[in-house]
């Protein structure tokens, strides 16, 4: 429904008559919503053409907001407008985005709105009087240096204000982000806040005083002592490259822990609900991890023995190459093997429900998988014989060049054989409701497929 439908006809009529043709047009086809409800708020959202109308007009200005009045709040988009430089007719309004207004200098007239977007008016440097604003996106305003009027900010951006030094005034925020700010370093006074990003924070390696924190991310920093923060909830340590003891970290309850190279024993861990150790390639041992619902071990080459992980609701092997054993995972929910070439016995794994098969290159009997529910085998191309497969809901079959007979697969829903060269005979898949043909040979007859509901021939 578009605002046409849902303002009253007197402030259509006022609208209408302070725009011109061309912008009440671009009004009527960008602005997919002009008014917005709420459960406890009314809003009135104008996108950029009728913003910049409503800063630049002065009795359109007036008029608007005698509609608006004390029972809706106003929405302006000014986003990237050079014009825009003196703010102080914007007073008042619920929420503003001026980001990449670089001609703003003062926005001190801005200390009633609720929130507030001015990512990248790089000539800003006094934001005294935005301590009252509910949301502030301060990212990359990098003349900005002193933050300590902030404290009162419910969510508060400053990612990329680098030459922000002093943080400890910001202990009562709910939400920040401080990520790549480069120069701060103490963060003793944060230990308050839900949820504080400080990723990419090279000279924070101290965060003893985090240990309370809800929602944690020190990705690519220099921290290597995390004992303190075996009470945080989401912890993220991704590119951590100094981190190498985890063993106080089992309570934690998402962990990731991507490209710590240096971690090797995680023994402690099983405990962790979501656990991505992608990329840790120094790690060996994961039997104690058989009790982690979600496990992203992509890329750990030592890893050989997956015989403890069958209790794994949500596991991820891909590009563990020198496993070769997966006997024991066949109570895995969703299950990837992907670029295990060492894997050739996959009898076991009939049970699983979502299985990633693709470019296992040494899998040649899939007989045992025909109650997998979704089933990737792109590229599998020792695999000659699907005749078992007829019972899979949506099965990927693209590039397996050897296979020839697809006629037991006329009850699977959704098939891709996408250049399976050697596939000539599809009459028996009419049933299918989905069917990817692009890339098989132009001679294929497919006039058997008219009941098929969505049909790709072509690349």
């Amino acid at each position: 429904m578009n605002y046409l439908d849902i303002l009253s006809q007197d402030t259509y009529s006022v609208i209408r008559r302070f725009l011109s043709a061309r912008d009440f047009l671009q009004l009527y086809l960008t602005s997919k919503s002009i008014f917005k409800e709420t459960k406890n708020l009314k809003m009135i959202v104008l996108n950029r053409i009728v913003s910049l109308k409503f800063y630049k007009d002065s009795e359109f200005r007036e008029i608007v907001l005698s509609y608006v009045g004390t029972c809706y709040q106003l929405s302006l988009d000014l986003r990237n407008y050079c014009e825009v430089d003196n703010v102080s007719v914007l007073c008042g309004i619920h929420t503003l985005n001026l980001s990449g207004c670089d001609n703003i200098t003062d926005v001190s007239a801005l200390c009633g709105v609720h929130t507030l977007n001015l990512t990248g008016c790089v000539n800003v440097t006094d934001v005294r009087a935005l301590g009252g604003v509910h949301t502030l996106n301060l990212s990359v305003c990098v003349n900005v240096i002193d933050v300590s009027a902030l404290g009162g900010v419910h969510t508060l951006n400053l990612s990329d204000c680098v030459n922000v030094n002093n943080v400890s005034a910001l202990g009562g925020i709910h939400n920040l982000n401080l990520s790549y700010c480069a120069n701060v370093n103490n963060v003793s006074e944060l230990g308050g806040i839900h949820t504080l990003n400080l990723s990419g924070c090279d000279n924070v390696t101290d965060v003893s005083a985090l240990g309370g924190i809800h929602t944690l991310n020190l990705s690519n920093s220099n921290v290597s002592e995390v004992r303190k923060l075996g009470g945080v909830h989401t912890l993220n340590l991704s590119q951590c490259h100094n981190v190498t003891d985890v063993s106080a970290l089992g309570g934690v309850h998402t962990l990731n822990l991507s490209g710590c190279k240096k971690v090797t024993d995680v023994s402690a861990l099983g405990g962790v609900h979501t656990l991505n150790l992608s990329y840790c390639d120094m790690i060996t041992e994961v039997g104690a991890l058989g009790s982690v619902n979600t496990l992203n071990l992509t890329c750990c080459n030592k890893v050989t023995n997956v015989s403890e992980l069958g209790g794994v609701y949500t596991l991820n092997l891909d590009y563990c190459v020198n496993v070769i054993d997966v006997s024991a995972l066949g109570g895995v929910h969703t299950l990837n093997l992907s670029y295990c070439n060492n894997v050739t016995d996959v009898s076991a794994l009939g049970s699983v429900h979502t299985l990633n098969l693709y470019q296992c290159s040494n899998v040649s009997d899939v007989s045992a998988l025909g109650s997998v529910h979704t089933l990737n085998l792109s590229y599998c191309l020792k695999v000659y014989d699907v005749s078992a497969l007829g019972g899979v809901n949506t099965l990927n079959l693209q590039y397996c060049y050897n296979i020839t007979d697809v006629n037991a697969l006329g009850g699977v829903h959704t098939l891709y054989l996408r250049s399976c060269y050697s596939v000539v005979d599809v009459s028996a898949l009419g049933g299918v409701h989905t069917l990817d043909l692009s890339g098989c040979v132009c001679t294929i007859d497919v006039s058997s497929l008219g009941g098929v509901h969505t049909l790709i021939l072509k690349n």
